[in-house]
């Protein structure tokens, strides 16, 4: 019984370490996404110097909001997506797998109370 305790808890700080691995890639990709447009609007902003250039500044806005848009459209699915990946990966650390019950059960069967008993 300590073996498989130790082992299903060896297995959830694996789970654990490449989840948050996960999800601190996916942090920075996303940061990085929205620093370089913040940083592409800026220099935009900078770049305006007349009525025209503020004219085709506001064009751009919009369609840099629909971007924007769309892709946060596509992070939340993306975080949705790792949250559901990661309860299952999580439950699948603690779930006994089917090879090692079909083998637990038979020799359980056969042991009977001396094995309740060692325990």
């Amino acid at each position: 019984m300590n073996n498989e305790m130790f082992e299903k808890a060896s297995r959830f700080n694996e789970t654990l370490i490449e989840q948050f691995s996960k999800a601190a890639e996916m942090q920075m990709d996303a940061f990085r996404r929205y620093a370089d447009v913040a940083t592409e609007q800026a220099k935009k902003v900078s770049e305006v110097r007349d009525l025209d250039g503020l004219k085709t500044l506001t064009g751009d806005q919009a369609e840099t909001l629909k971007s924007l848009s769309e892709q946060f459209t596509a992070d939340w699915k993306a975080w949705q997506d790792y949250f559901t990946e990661a309860r299952e990966q999580i439950q699948q650390a603690f779930d006994t797998p089917k090879a090692e019950t079909a083998k637990a059960k038979p020799a359980a069967s056969k042991s009977g109370s001396s094995g309740k008993t060692a325990a």
